[in-house]
Protein backbone atom coordinates (compact mmCIF):
# COMPACT_ATOMS: atom_id res chain seq x y z
CA UNK A 1 0.00 0.00 0.00
CA UNK A 2 1.68 3.74 -0.88
CA UNK A 3 1.61 5.45 2.13
CA UNK A 4 0.17 9.04 2.87
CA UNK A 5 2.53 10.95 1.19
CA UNK A 6 1.90 9.28 -2.19
CA UNK A 7 -1.85 11.21 -1.59
CA UNK A 8 0.09 13.99 -0.93
CA UNK A 9 2.02 14.11 -4.01
CA UNK A 10 -0.87 13.13 -6.16
CA UNK A 11 -3.15 15.64 -4.87
CA UNK A 12 -1.24 18.45 -4.09
CA UNK A 13 1.77 18.51 -6.34
CA UNK A 14 5.10 19.73 -5.29
CA UNK A 15 3.75 20.57 -1.75
CA UNK A 16 5.83 19.50 1.06
CA UNK A 17 4.69 16.01 3.01
CA UNK A 18 2.28 17.18 5.84
CA UNK A 19 1.44 15.93 9.16
CA UNK A 20 -1.31 13.37 9.32
CA UNK A 21 -4.24 15.80 10.58
CA UNK A 22 -3.49 17.67 7.31
CA UNK A 23 -4.04 14.25 5.67
CA UNK A 24 -7.12 13.46 7.37
CA UNK A 25 -8.46 16.34 5.96
CA UNK A 26 -8.02 16.06 2.47
CA UNK A 27 -9.12 12.67 2.75
CA UNK A 28 -12.73 13.85 4.45
CA UNK A 29 -12.63 16.65 1.45
CA UNK A 30 -12.58 13.67 -0.82
CA UNK A 31 -15.56 12.02 0.88
CA UNK A 32 -17.17 15.03 1.78
CA UNK A 33 -17.62 15.93 -2.23
CA UNK A 34 -19.06 12.81 -3.06
CA UNK A 35 -21.75 12.97 -0.29
CA UNK A 36 -22.16 16.80 -1.42
CA UNK A 37 -22.62 16.20 -4.89
CA UNK A 38 -24.73 12.93 -4.46
CA UNK A 39 -22.17 10.40 -5.52
CA UNK A 40 -22.81 9.02 -1.92
CA UNK A 41 -26.56 9.26 -1.65
CA UNK A 42 -28.39 9.56 1.68
CA UNK A 43 -28.86 6.45 3.94
CA UNK A 44 -25.74 4.53 1.64
CA UNK A 45 -22.73 2.96 3.64
CA UNK A 46 -18.94 4.12 2.63
CA UNK A 47 -17.44 1.40 0.93
CA UNK A 48 -15.61 -1.20 3.42
CA UNK A 49 -12.78 0.36 5.17
CA UNK A 50 -9.75 -1.53 3.30
CA UNK A 51 -11.05 -0.39 0.04
CA UNK A 52 -11.35 3.00 0.87
CA UNK A 53 -7.96 2.82 1.95
CA UNK A 54 -6.66 1.53 -1.16
CA UNK A 55 -8.25 3.58 -3.21
CA UNK A 56 -7.22 6.80 -1.45
CA UNK A 57 -3.78 5.66 -0.62
CA UNK A 58 -4.08 6.52 3.35
CA UNK A 59 -2.93 4.50 6.41
CA UNK A 60 -5.73 3.51 8.84
CA UNK A 61 -5.10 5.92 11.65
CA UNK A 62 -5.38 8.99 9.16
CA UNK A 63 -8.73 7.58 7.35
CA UNK A 64 -10.20 6.77 11.18
CA UNK A 65 -9.85 10.66 11.52
CA UNK A 66 -11.03 11.33 8.27
CA UNK A 67 -14.66 9.65 9.70
CA UNK A 68 -14.10 11.50 12.89
CA UNK A 69 -14.16 14.60 11.25
CA UNK A 70 -16.55 13.79 8.90
CA UNK A 71 -18.76 12.68 12.16
CA UNK A 72 -18.53 15.45 13.87
CA UNK A 73 -20.00 17.10 10.99
CA UNK A 74 -23.10 15.11 10.91
CA UNK A 75 -22.22 13.62 7.24
CA UNK A 76 -21.56 10.13 8.47
CA UNK A 77 -22.06 7.82 11.88
CA UNK A 78 -20.59 4.72 12.19
CA UNK A 79 -21.82 1.71 13.41
CA UNK A 80 -20.02 -0.50 15.50
CA UNK A 81 -19.70 -4.07 15.60
CA UNK A 82 -20.61 -6.91 12.74
CA UNK A 83 -22.87 -4.90 11.33
CA UNK A 84 -21.12 -1.60 11.28
CA UNK A 85 -20.22 0.62 8.91
CA UNK A 86 -20.34 4.50 7.89
CA UNK A 87 -23.71 5.58 7.00
CA UNK A 88 -23.93 8.45 4.89
CA UNK A 89 -26.24 11.76 5.75
CA UNK A 90 -26.77 14.77 3.44
CA UNK A 91 -26.53 18.01 4.66
CA UNK A 92 -29.41 19.16 6.77
CA UNK A 93 -31.56 21.91 7.89
CA UNK A 94 -31.80 20.59 11.38
CA UNK A 95 -28.22 20.05 11.47
CA UNK A 96 -27.34 23.38 10.39
CA UNK A 97 -30.04 24.59 13.46
CA UNK A 98 -28.05 22.15 15.71
CA UNK A 99 -24.82 23.67 14.91
CA UNK A 100 -26.14 27.28 15.47
CA UNK A 101 -27.37 26.66 18.57
CA UNK A 102 -24.26 25.25 19.99
CA UNK A 103 -22.69 28.27 18.01
CA UNK A 104 -24.62 30.63 20.16
CA UNK A 105 -24.23 28.75 23.22
CA UNK A 106 -20.53 28.98 23.23
CA UNK A 107 -21.16 32.77 22.39
CA UNK A 108 -23.26 33.33 25.16
CA UNK A 109 -25.92 34.76 22.97
CA UNK A 110 -28.88 35.55 25.19
CA UNK A 111 -32.56 34.82 23.58
CA UNK A 112 -33.50 38.56 23.67
CA UNK A 113 -30.37 38.38 21.28
CA UNK A 114 -32.26 35.33 19.10
CA UNK A 115 -35.57 37.22 18.96
CA UNK A 116 -34.58 40.55 17.48
CA UNK A 117 -32.85 38.43 15.10
CA UNK A 118 -36.31 36.93 14.23
CA UNK A 119 -38.43 39.49 14.13
CA UNK A 120 -36.22 41.17 11.59
CA UNK A 121 -35.69 38.06 9.25
CA UNK A 122 -39.83 36.28 9.56
CA UNK A 123 -41.25 39.92 8.10
CA UNK A 124 -38.26 39.90 5.38
CA UNK A 125 -39.48 36.64 4.23
CA UNK A 126 -43.06 37.16 4.24
CA UNK A 127 -42.59 40.29 2.12
CA UNK A 128 -40.85 37.83 -0.28
CA UNK A 129 -43.34 35.01 -0.43
CA UNK A 130 -45.99 37.59 -0.90
CA UNK A 131 -43.51 38.35 -4.17
CA UNK A 132 -44.04 34.55 -5.37
CA UNK A 133 -45.59 34.18 -9.29
CA UNK A 134 -46.81 31.40 -7.96
CA UNK A 135 -48.07 31.53 -4.13
CA UNK A 136 -51.63 31.09 -4.84
CA UNK A 137 -50.53 27.37 -5.53
CA UNK A 138 -47.39 27.01 -3.38
CA UNK A 139 -47.96 29.01 -0.39
CA UNK A 140 -51.10 30.64 0.47
CA UNK A 141 -52.70 26.77 0.72
CA UNK A 142 -49.98 25.28 2.82
CA UNK A 143 -50.58 28.46 5.43
CA UNK A 144 -54.03 28.10 5.51
CA UNK A 145 -53.99 24.54 6.38
CA UNK A 146 -51.59 25.98 9.03
CA UNK A 147 -54.16 28.08 10.57
CA UNK A 148 -56.80 25.94 10.37
CA UNK A 149 -54.97 23.10 12.53
CA UNK A 150 -53.77 25.97 14.99
CA UNK A 151 -57.55 26.86 15.36
CA UNK A 152 -58.45 22.74 16.26
CA UNK A 153 -55.80 23.43 18.93
CA UNK A 154 -57.06 26.63 20.64
CA UNK A 155 -57.04 26.26 24.89
CA UNK A 156 -54.12 23.38 24.44
CA UNK A 157 -51.02 25.24 25.62
CA UNK A 158 -47.82 23.33 23.97
CA UNK A 159 -49.85 22.12 20.85
CA UNK A 160 -51.29 25.73 19.86
CA UNK A 161 -47.49 26.98 20.24
CA UNK A 162 -46.53 23.82 17.65
CA UNK A 163 -48.62 24.51 14.93
CA UNK A 164 -48.32 28.34 15.33
CA UNK A 165 -44.27 27.76 15.47
CA UNK A 166 -44.71 25.19 12.49
CA UNK A 167 -46.52 28.08 10.61
CA UNK A 168 -43.78 30.53 10.81
CA UNK A 169 -41.36 27.96 9.96
CA UNK A 170 -43.37 27.07 7.00
CA UNK A 171 -43.40 30.46 5.88
CA UNK A 172 -39.61 30.86 5.98
CA UNK A 173 -39.35 27.82 4.41
CA UNK A 174 -41.69 28.91 1.73
CA UNK A 175 -40.56 32.21 0.62
CA UNK A 176 -38.98 31.46 -2.62
CA UNK A 177 -35.66 32.31 -1.62
CA UNK A 178 -33.22 29.22 -1.32
CA UNK A 179 -30.59 31.26 0.90
CA UNK A 180 -33.30 32.96 3.05
CA UNK A 181 -34.97 29.83 3.57
CA UNK A 182 -31.69 27.81 4.76
CA UNK A 183 -30.08 30.40 6.95
CA UNK A 184 -33.60 31.96 8.19
CA UNK A 185 -35.11 28.20 8.67
CA UNK A 186 -31.86 27.87 11.18
CA UNK A 187 -32.87 30.87 13.14
CA UNK A 188 -36.39 29.89 13.16
CA UNK A 189 -36.00 25.99 14.10
CA UNK A 190 -33.67 27.56 16.91
CA UNK A 191 -36.23 30.13 17.98
CA UNK A 192 -39.56 27.57 18.07
CA UNK A 193 -37.13 25.70 20.88
CA UNK A 194 -37.51 28.87 22.98
CA UNK A 195 -41.09 29.26 22.28
CA UNK A 196 -42.10 25.81 23.06
CA UNK A 197 -39.92 25.32 26.37
CA UNK A 198 -41.45 28.80 27.48
CA UNK A 199 -45.26 27.26 26.62
CA UNK A 200 -44.38 24.51 28.88
CA UNK A 201 -43.24 25.92 31.04
CA UNK A 202 -45.89 29.24 31.15
CA UNK A 203 -49.19 26.11 30.96
CA UNK A 204 -48.06 24.79 33.91
CA UNK A 205 -48.09 28.17 35.90
CA UNK A 206 -51.36 29.09 33.93
CA UNK A 207 -49.95 32.11 32.62
CA UNK A 208 -50.11 30.93 28.83
CA UNK A 209 -52.08 33.74 27.38
CA UNK A 210 -56.19 33.71 26.96
CA UNK A 211 -58.11 32.25 24.62
CA UNK A 212 -59.25 35.55 23.67
CA UNK A 213 -54.98 36.31 22.67
CA UNK A 214 -55.47 33.15 20.64
CA UNK A 215 -57.92 33.78 18.64
CA UNK A 216 -55.71 37.16 17.65
CA UNK A 217 -52.99 35.16 16.96
CA UNK A 218 -55.08 33.43 14.82
CA UNK A 219 -56.69 36.17 13.22
CA UNK A 220 -53.24 38.01 12.60
CA UNK A 221 -52.04 34.55 10.71
CA UNK A 222 -55.02 35.01 8.71
CA UNK A 223 -54.03 38.69 8.04
CA UNK A 224 -50.77 37.76 7.04
CA UNK A 225 -51.80 35.12 4.28
CA UNK A 226 -54.09 37.38 2.70
CA UNK A 227 -51.27 39.99 2.30
CA UNK A 228 -49.13 37.53 0.61
CA UNK A 229 -52.07 36.03 -1.62
CA UNK A 230 -52.90 40.18 -2.50
CA UNK A 231 -49.05 39.87 -2.98
CA UNK A 232 -49.00 43.22 -1.02
CA UNK A 233 -45.43 43.49 0.42
CA UNK A 234 -45.27 45.72 2.32
CA UNK A 235 -48.51 44.59 4.23
CA UNK A 236 -47.01 41.42 4.32
CA UNK A 237 -43.57 42.66 6.37
CA UNK A 238 -45.66 45.22 8.30
CA UNK A 239 -47.88 42.25 9.59
CA UNK A 240 -45.33 39.98 10.62
CA UNK A 241 -43.14 42.36 12.11
CA UNK A 242 -45.98 43.49 14.65
CA UNK A 243 -47.01 40.35 14.96
CA UNK A 244 -42.89 38.88 15.38
CA UNK A 245 -42.72 41.87 18.26
CA UNK A 246 -45.95 40.95 19.92
CA UNK A 247 -45.24 36.85 20.23
CA UNK A 248 -41.58 37.54 21.79
CA UNK A 249 -42.77 39.85 24.27
CA UNK A 250 -44.76 36.97 26.14
CA UNK A 251 -41.37 35.08 25.92
CA UNK A 252 -39.59 37.12 26.89
CA UNK A 253 -41.24 38.77 30.00
CA UNK A 254 -38.87 36.99 32.17
CA UNK A 255 -36.27 35.55 30.10
CA UNK A 256 -34.55 38.02 27.95
CA UNK A 257 -31.08 37.61 29.61
CA UNK A 258 -31.09 33.33 29.21
CA UNK A 259 -28.71 32.29 27.17
CA UNK A 260 -30.00 30.07 23.96
CA UNK A 261 -31.22 26.91 24.41
CA UNK A 262 -29.80 24.84 22.01
CA UNK A 263 -31.43 21.57 20.19
CA UNK A 264 -30.88 18.42 21.61
CA UNK A 265 -28.66 15.69 20.24
CA UNK A 266 -31.67 13.48 20.36
CA UNK A 267 -34.05 15.48 17.84
CA UNK A 268 -31.14 16.83 15.45
CA UNK A 269 -30.18 13.46 14.78
CA UNK A 270 -33.96 12.54 14.25
CA UNK A 271 -35.09 15.49 11.73
CA UNK A 272 -31.82 13.75 9.63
Amino acid sequence: MSSDSDLVRQTAGTLPQMAQPAIAEMVADAIRNRIISGELPEGSLLPRQEEMMRELNVSRPSYREALRILEAEGLVSVRRGNQGGAVVHAPSQIGTTYSLGLLLRFNQVTVGDLADAISEIEPLCAGVAASRPDRHHEVVPQLNDLVDKQERALGVAHQFTLVGREFHETLVQLCGNATLTLTAGALAGLWSTQELEWADVVAITSGYPALEQQRRVLQTHRMIIAAIAAGDRHQATTLMRAHSLALHHHVLEEGRDFPVTPLTHSRAAGGR
